[in-house]
């Protein structure tokens, strides 16, 4: 059975419409594998896109979207929120995002190599960190020493130093910061992974598939599906995040798949049911979501295979 034995209709037609430019790169990138050489013409569209320019001219020449001595301020609207945000929605890079990464690295940065906020300690730093090497690494800064260190510290922390992945805010483990930590380590190329580096992301994505979800009362807000994201997260983000890390035909795996299938509509499509932080809401609650729905049925075909719009 390949993917769309599992969809009721397939949907990756609506996925190309032009009016959302965003979901139609990434659908160009990573379901028809075209080469990067010949999406420049979307890559164009999308920084030319209205909500991507209204974005940009938010920000402020010294301040960029916040304050310049403190990306995270603002949250979702801030800085490293607003880069968050623009790497989601797969926006090339141009020379506004390039100094907001210096700021990033440079303000954002502890001098342990974690990612957050200076002044009240690093009480979200895991998925602060997490976001933050995906956004580098999106935006042209993976191979920066900064970015390689503070993956590598990570790394170090998640084998060797547990106690410090807890989170004061969630009163403990937190899910969401556990797979923003697996994202980040999951942004560095397989190949150029150090030993630790790949042993983090096996044991973060041990500790996902052993985490007991119960989406019909405690993680109920993780089918609240919503894009773009902040450090908060739902099933469509764990189920892609985890076919990058693990087959997901194992069967602690299996019910999270099966959750995420169940979660279509008639057409095929995935329901943006949740309120997304930030200024792109470009989408409707309550309705189909070419960005969530993007990324469901990029999952399935990884996981189900029979992808025939690979060139």
């Amino acid at each position: 059975m390949d993917w769309l034995g599992v969809t009721k209709r397939d949907p990756v037609p609506w996925l190309l419409d032009p009016a959302n430019p965003s979901a139609r790169l990434l659908t160009l990138r990573h379901i028809f594998h075209r080469p990067e050489a010949e999406l420049e013409q979307e890559r164009q569209a999308v920084l030319a896109w209205d909500p991507i320019c209204a974005l940009i001219k938010r920000a402020a020449p010294q301040g960029l979207w916040g304050r310049a001595d403190n990306p995270y301020f603002g949250g979702p609207l801030g800085t490293f929120g607003t880069l968050s945000t623009l790497a989601q929605l797969g926006v090339p890079r141009f020379p506004l995002a390039e100094a907001a990464c210096e700021n990033l690295l440079g303000q954002g940065r502890l001098d342990d190599g974690r990612f957050a906020p200076r002044e009240e300690g690093p009480l979200t730093w895991l998925c602060y960190t997490g976001m933050t090497l995906q956004v580098l690494r999106h935006f042209g800064f993976g191979e920066d020493l900064r970015t390689r260190s503070s993956s590598q510290a990570l790394a170090h922390i998640v084998l060797h130093e547990p106690q410090l992945l807890t989170c004061k805010i969630a009163g403990g483990m937190c899910m969401s910061g556990t797979l923003k930590a697996l994202v980040g380590l999951l942004s560095t190329p397989i190949e150029q992974r150090t030993t630790e580096e790949t042993a983090a992301v096996g044991t973060l994505t041990e500790q996902i598939l052993a985490y007991p979800f119960d989406f019909t009362a405690r993680e109920r807000g993780w089918l609240q599906l919503h894009f773009p994201r902040y450090y908060e997260s739902d099933l469509v983000e764990l189920c892609r995040v985890l076919v990058s890390a693990v087959s997901l035909d194992l069967p602690q795996a299996s019910s999270l798949l099966q959750h995420l299938i169940a979660l279509q509509t008639e057409e095929g499509r995935w329901i943006k049911s949740g309120n997304a932080p930030g200024n792109i809401q470009v989408e409707g609650k309550g309705k189909p979501s070419r960005w969530l729905t993007f990324e469901a049925i990029h999952t399935l075909m990884q996981v189900y295979g029979g992808n025939a719009y690979a060139s």
